[in-house]
């Protein structure tokens, strides 16, 4: 509800309640006439009565006037918000195409998946060449020799010095990235806003630094970091 509307039924509000108070107290004065004569009261006279009926009855009329007045203006005050409304409304231009956006994330999951296919296929030429040249079998980095520049091959892994190369599954891998990313995602969109907002990104980003980590060793291991 905006400031003018508000100030306007609050105004409309305060009318009717005078014009309402007003008869009233127009109405307990015949009233009270009349009671005066039923007492036995003889000052009273029929005049008296009369116009103090009158001034009732015309204050009355008074607080129905006031009363239609209010809300009408109500009326008027909430239709003038509702066309501002619509004219706020009509005058919005959508700048972000969210089917662009769901192009942007297929772009990026197919980068993604593309990404591991090309570093399957330079793991597999590396084991190759590695084969092909006599690299031994070697079942950690610490049986590495010079003789063979430091190069070992363990089933799929390919030891280079203090590194072990492995292909990615992507198709098995990918959907705990997923994963971790649409429980980001329902962080965010649980609280975007409000106290708990900074919990949630707090939440959300520990999500994503998991997945993170994740797509960057599962391919290449240091040393002293699961290899």
């Amino acid at each position: 509800m905006t400031e003018h509307l508000t100030t306007a039924q609050a105004t409309a509000d305060t009318n009717v309640a005078a014009a309402v108070q007003e008869a009233d107290e127009a109405a307990a004065l015949a009233a009270a006439l009349e009671e005066r004569v039923r007492n036995g009261d003889d000052t009273v006279t029929p005049a008296q009565i009369a116009n103090a009926r009158e001034l009732g009855t015309f204050a009355q009329l008074r607080a129905d006037a006031t009363r239609r007045q209010a809300e009408a203006a109500k009326r008027d005050a909430r239709l003038a918000d509702l066309e501002a409304l619509k004219a706020d409304i009509d005058a919005h231009t959508e700048t972000t195409d969210p089917g662009q956006l769901v192009d942007n994330i297929y772009e990026a999951l197919l980068a993604y998946t593309q990404h591991f296919t090309a570093h399957n296929e330079r793991v597999n030429q590396w084991r190759a060449r590695m084969t092909e040249l006599g690299v031994p079998k070697v079942m950690s980095t610490a049986q590495l020799s010079a003789d063979d520049a430091h190069l070992g091959l363990n089933g799929h892994d390919l030891y280079v010095g203090d590194t072990v190369y492995r292909p990615i599954d992507h198709k098995g891998h990918m959907p705990y990235q997923l994963e971790q990313l649409g429980a980001a995602i329902r962080y965010i969109a649980s609280h975007p806003t409000g106290p708990r907002h900074d919990q949630a990104r707090a939440n959300a980003q520990e999500r994503i630094n998991k997945a993170k980590a994740t797509a960057r060793s599962g391919a290449r291991t240091q040393k002293g970091h699961g290899a």
